[in-house]
């Protein structure tokens, strides 16, 4: 999730690292929404002006894996990031564990903790043990799509996002998951994601598209979607339409797909001053600790309708009130994650995982000469 560290040398793009902090905000705030409980009646107005703010939430892990594929298309294979993300991992898990138990006894049992302490193996995160399946193949990816010419990485990303996207929306209506997709939450989900932010860097996917006609698009996007789900909750719905209800928001849907593709593009043409790039250079490495850290196990149980008293806000204010409350998370864990950073570096964390990977890739080149000897 947090591939390269923050430079501001030429080839860095500032915007999508932006986005990489706007997109865990907004998985904040979606937990905040769903978990916490601060979503009202769907019939209400104050629901439907949450809409656009649900639609942007809900899209927000497809920004994260785009932005991968984007991101790493031109970066060189490294298992050593591999290793840092499970440390980090491994090692929140083990702190927020024993904090919680100590201010909670008992809020860890045998379970948790075997779940925690193999986080990759027990699948304590979904995200993360994807994540870890679409690296692995991140090297064949990428050299197949820097070999393509603009025309072939766009009918690429068109392949992806129509069979897996629309294909298993459609699919879904009648026969169920095609593909084994599970909703969006799966590796081959993250891998087609992956791979559509790499042709979309390829090709410079609609680079004669003004920023302004983007936008246009993104909103008219949200008010469609906006409209359906006004539409679809009418009393008297048939079944179809009830499933079609409730896979308008699922990572697959082709919409909400499609406004995290338009944000991509947007945030890539995004120019940041000094101030504001130092700014996004601090917080987005901290975003996959957000992550992690917000949807543990002691804190995950609290969060469980713990917001639903943000329902009684005005219709005007609940959106703002939402997506303040997700600001608060995401620096508070921010926080916890930037004193890991730290202890981190005075371990010299990523020296050690570098030097790792270093001796494994002599132990390996060994190997092969000594075989083929």
């Amino acid at each position: 999730m947090n591939e390269t560290k923050i430079s501001h040398g030429a080839n860095r793009n500032l915007g999508v690292d932006a986005l990489r902090c706007v997109a865990m905000l907004l998985i904040v705030c979606l937990h905040v929404m769903n978990r916490g409980g601060a979503i009202p009646s769907t019939r209400s107005t104050a629901a439907l002006l949450l809409y656009p703010l649900r639609i942007l939430a809900s899209s927000a892990v497809n920004m994260y894996a785009l932005i991968s594929g984007y991101v790493m298309l031109r970066s060189k294979f490294r298992p050593a990031r591999v290793m840092d993300l499970w440390l980090q991992v491994w090692v929140l898990n083990v702190v927020i564990g024993l904090v919680g138990n100590w201010i909670n006894p008992g809020a860890m049992d045998e379970k948790f903790w075997i779940r925690y302490l193999f986080p990759f193996t027990q699948k304590a995160y979904w995200y993360f043990t994807a994540y870890v399946g679409v690296y692995a193949f991140s090297p064949l990816i990428n050299r197949g799509i820097r070999g393509l010419t603009r025309v072939q990485a766009i009918a690429v990303l068109w392949i992806m996002l129509l069979l897996f996207s629309l294909g298993s929306t459609l699919g879904y209506l009648n026969q169920g998951d095609p593909y084994g997709i599970g909703g969006g939450y799966s590796v081959l989900w993250l891998l087609a994601l992956y791979t559509a932010g790499a042709c979309i860097r390829q090709s410079d996917f609609l680079r004669r598209t003004s920023a302004l006609r983007l936008l246009a698009m993104l909103a008219l996007t949200i008010v469609i979607l906006t409209a359906l789900f006004k539409i679809l909750y009418l009393p008297g719905a048939s079944k179809s339409v009830s499933e079609l209800k409730g896979r308008l928001l699922e990572y697959t849907s082709p919409l909400i797909t499609l406004v995290s593709v338009l944000m991509l593009l947007l945030f890539s043409r995004l120019r940041v001053g000094p101030r504001v790039g130092r700014l996004i250079a601090f917080f987005s490495p901290l975003t996959f600790g957000v992550y992690i850290i917000h949807v543990h196990h002691v804190l995950w149980v609290p969060l469980e309708k713990a917001f639903t008293f943000l329902k009684a806000l005005p219709a005007a204010v609940l959106p703002w009130a939402v997506v303040l409350t997700g600001l608060a998370g995401f620096l508070a864990c921010a926080l916890v994650d930037y004193l890991r950073s730290l202890l981190f570096r005075v371990l010299r964390v990523s020296k050690g995982t570098a030097r790792l990977e270093a001796s494994l890739r002599r132990w390996l080149s060994r190997i092969i000469n000594e075989t083929n000897g």
